[in-house]
């Protein structure tokens, strides 16, 4: 049976997944860069660790999401799971809101947080 609401749910899941799993990706491939930066400004260990470690795992964490959200737009119950993902993708957004200030990464996680918000309540509205 057609269901447009169901259709909408996955279209918007599906678009949060794709511009978080591209998130990640363009977070991840700054890796290089802040390795350099860390070693140019003499971080020593273990900080330097620390923040290598820091943001492989943002950009892990940003993969591991997009991949879950996009499984849940499926199942049955997986409008709760979209929202868990968008509430932790809104922690992240507010965390580096609060310490970095606005800029693309924040603007990014805050479209994926409403993709997923929509997606997600859609999803969880559908009846069993």
């Amino acid at each position: 049976m057609y269901n447009p609401a169901m259709k909408s749910a996955r279209l918007f899941t599906t678009l949060g997944s794709i511009v978080l799993f591209g998130s990640a990706l363009f977070h991840a491939s700054g890796y290089i860069r802040i390795s350099q930066g860390i070693h140019s400004a003499g971080i020593q260990p273990p900080m330097d660790a620390i923040l290598k470690a820091s943001w492989l795992t943002f950009s892990v964490q940003f993969l591991a999401l997009a991949v879950i959200a996009f499984l849940a737009r499926d199942a049955e119950r997986g409008g709760r799971v979209v929202l868990l993902c968008a509430a932790f993708i809104a922690l992240d957004d507010l965390i580096c809101l609060y310490f970095l200030g606005p800029f693309i990464g924040v603007y990014l996680l805050s479209t994926v947080t409403v993709l997923f918000l929509i997606g997600g309540w859609l999803q969880a509205k559908q009846p069993a």
